[in-house]
């Protein structure tokens, strides 16, 4: 027959072959225990083909669990030294990192400071010149602030006189002098010398009079108003130069604006740049100290890590042997007595060792096939603490058939009721002696 449950990756073809032969073994070994047995003790045990078929069921059961078991355990400790090992790797990548980052950081320092030098020096150049052109800048404005005053006088007195100049304009113009003005006066200070007076004596002479007292008044505020026009187109001239200088002044100050906003400008990205590096730097550092704790933590955990997966791929190719005893322990020695159980172990040893099936020579089937843990439960609803009891507890639990307890001082009953108490324990009372499908000696 083939065990073909057994992984081929953890044992060779010639083991799974001498595991076949050894369960028959197994078997024939048991079969004659059972008539020394009953030689010796007078107690009657057997094994049947049934028996064996349970013993081959049993083995694939364990062994898939036991393998599946310290495998996820071994997957662990590999998984673990797996990160550990990725831990390091990342320290003496983020160590050179670092490195560069430094040496790119202490570069941009001194690009940084050579910037800000730079700058600082523009700038105390660019704040002197606009503070000399702020004060032309301030004279032209104050200049041109002064002419828009007298320009806003001299246009004021022009609109004053501008109806009477207008009146006499068409016919004088600019022409008249002050001879003509200062030969006429003597008549324009008589009192009938007036437009409605010289109408009465002659339509012709009003005229006359109307135009020489109109010249007259034109001459008086053209008098004034020259000047004026003079001042003005002065003033207008004056305010173009200014103007002008206010223009280039401020022009000025934008360029000087313009020129300290550009070294401004590369100040900022200078600094901006060793600020990047910078933070990149704090961040590997950080890192690499993150990591560099994590390894010096767990240092010692990485010892006793790889000594456990060392252990458990060990162990996991002394699996075909450990469970095959395992899985014999629950199929056979249920009837008989302590010195029978070690006997047929020490056999089964024998015979594994013969055959070059891996197995733990210390093996302890107790801790193998359960905890301490339900161990102390066990002995809380009554098992006995001796290794018998609890080897008895364990084929009771674990073995694949129903068992018939031999309990001549009860402790077996008194166990059993109160582990299945809340399970709806019935007990019932046979009225004869029925063979169970299993024998456990109590």
């Amino acid at each position: 027959m083939r065990i073909c449950f057994l992984n081929p990756r953890l044992c060779s073809d010639e083991v799974k072959h001498n595991v076949v032969n050894t369960m028959g073994t197994f078997q024939d070994l048991v079969a004659e225990k059972c008539v020394e047995y009953f030689e010796r003790f007078r107690r009657q045990t057997y094994v049947t083909p049934k028996s064996y078929l349970s013993f081959i069921d049993g083995y694939k059961i364990i062994y898939s669990e036991k393998i599946a078991y310290v495998g996820m355990l071994a997957e662990r400790m590999r998984t673990g030294l797996a990160k550990l090992n990725e831990a390091e790797e990342s320290i003496n990548l983020l160590s050179k990192e670092l490195a560069v980052k430094e040496a790119d950081l202490a570069v941009a320092s001194i690009k940084a400071d050579k910037v800000l030098q730079e700058v600082t020096e523009k700038a105390q150049a660019a704040e002197a010149v606009k503070a000399q052109v702020q004060k032309v800048k301030d004279k032209a404005q104050a200049i041109v602030d002064d002419i828009e005053a007298d320009k806003a006088v001299a246009e004021g007195k022009l609109e004053a006189a501008r109806p009477g100049l207008e009146a006499a304009e068409e016919a004088l113009k600019d022409t008249i002098t002050g001879e003509v003005v200062e030969l006429l006066t003597p008549y324009l200070l008589m009192e009938d010398y007036n437009f409605e007076t010289a109408k009465k004596v002659c339509g012709n002479v009003a005229g006359l009079c109307s135009w020489t007292l109109a010249m007259s008044d034109f001459f008086g505020i053209n008098k004034e108003v020259l000047p004026l026009k003079a001042n003005l187109k002065l003033q207008e001239a004056r305010l173009g130069v200014a103007q002008t200088e206010l223009n280039n002044a401020q022009q000025q100050l934008d360029d000087k604006q313009k020129e300290l906003d550009e070294v401004q400008a590369m100040y900022n990205a200078a600094r901006n740049e060793k600020q990047t590096l910078l933070d990149d730097a704090d961040a590997c550092r950080r890192k690499m100290n993150n990591a560099t704790t994590l390894i010096e933590g767990l240092g010692g955990e990485k010892i006793r890590w790889t000594q456990s997966s060392k252990v458990f791929q060990s162990q996991i190719i002394r699996m075909v042997g450990d469970v095959l005893l395992a899985t014999g322990f629950l199929s056979y020695s249920g009837p008989f007595n302590q010195e029978y159980r070690n006997l047929l172990i020490q056999l089964w040893k024998k015979e594994m060792s013969v055959n070059k099936i891996p197995y733990s020579e210390d093996i302890n089937l107790i801790s193998m096939l359960v905890d301490t843990t339900t161990i102390s439960e066990w002995n809380l609803q009554g098992l006995p603490n001796d290794d018998l009891s609890i080897q008895n507890g364990i084929i009771v639990t674990k073995a694949s058939r129903y068992p018939l307890l031999i309990d001549p001082q009860g402790q077996g009953k008194i166990w059993i009721k109160n582990r299945e108490k809340l399970n709806d324990l019935q007990v019932r009372l046979p009225h004869s002696a029925v063979l169970s499908k299993y024998w456990v000696q109590f």
